[in-house]
């Protein structure tokens, strides 16, 4: 059910056990402005902590998903003085923007994103910061900082931990655009789809993400962002621990008396 307001800069509503959040300004192609990236951080904590939400959805509306940091303020929602500045004794403050998207990264819950439309800048490290992408095949993109005498700083550790560096540093230098299927290519998404099938992919993903367990998928997803920067001796101690958890929670229980008896898990809609 829909709980923000038409006009709202981000949209907010749970179906099937997702939260669908959506940047809902296209009068500036859903730049990252201050109201946008607050609404969005909020947004993002919301189904972080819903425990009926499985899943997150990340769409926009209009022609392109997102252009980027809102530069007719100065930056905006992805400028660290836009989100106060300073804070004092503890430190400076991230920004509005940076706060949201390490929050999708780092999402306990499967981040969808679907990419209606074209992206630059911090719109493409919003696409790389969600765990599957789906994006219309006539999109657009293009790291377009450093033509303006910036350089996509934030979003490169998202980036560049989806794409090749030789890609990378050829995109990030010259600022030219490429196409989904190139995005594709390079791992910044998973699916390239003409529009029309685009939803019917999106709920495809989300169909098959409703299988897994809940539980199950928060700890892949920390299998995810933890493993790769362990070592190997580390890595199989913490992996043997969990693993052996999983075994004798209940929801592993289930999964396996559900296999023996082919039928279905309890979490299965």
């Amino acid at each position: 059910m829909a709980d923000s307001p038409s006009g709202a800069p981000v949209l907010y509503d749970v179906r099937k056990h997702a939260a669908w959040i959506t940047l809902n300004t296209a009068h500036n192609h859903n730049a990252l402005s201050l109201e946008l990236c607050t609404a969005l951080d909020e947004s993002v904590d919301k189904a972080l902590t819903d425990p009926g939400v499985r899943t997150l959805v990340l769409t926009g509306v209009g022609k392109t998903f997102c252009a980027g940091a809102d530069l007719k303020s100065g930056g905006g929602g992805a400028a660290r003085n836009a989100a106060g500045g300073a804070g004092g004794a503890s430190g400076p403050r991230r920004s509005r923007f940076v706060s949201s998207i390490e929050k999708l990264w780092n999402a306990s819950k499967p981040v969808v994103g679907r990419i209606q439309g074209n992206a630059f800048g911090g719109g493409l490290g919003l696409m790389a910061a969600c765990d599957i992408g789906v994006a219309v095949e006539n999109g657009k993109y293009a790291f377009t900082e450093v033509r303006l005498g910036l350089m996509p700083a934030i979003i490169s550790v998202f980036v560049l931990r989806k794409m090749h560096l030789a890609d990378a540093t050829f995109y990030f230098l010259t600022g030219e655009r490429f196409t989904a299927e190139q995005a594709k290519a390079m791992r910044l998404v998973h699916y390239a789809v003409p529009e029309a099938e685009l939803d019917a992919t999106v709920e495809g993903v989300l169909d098959s993400l409703r299988q897994g367990g809940p539980i199950a998928l928060q700890e892949c997803k920390q299998l995810l962002r933890r493993i790769p920067l362990m070592s190997v001796p580390d890595g199989l101690d913490s992996a043997e621990r969990r693993i052996g958890e999983l075994f004798v929670s209940e929801e592993g229980r289930e999964g396996m008396a559900a296999f023996a008896a082919k039928r279905k898990p309890n979490w299965v809609p």
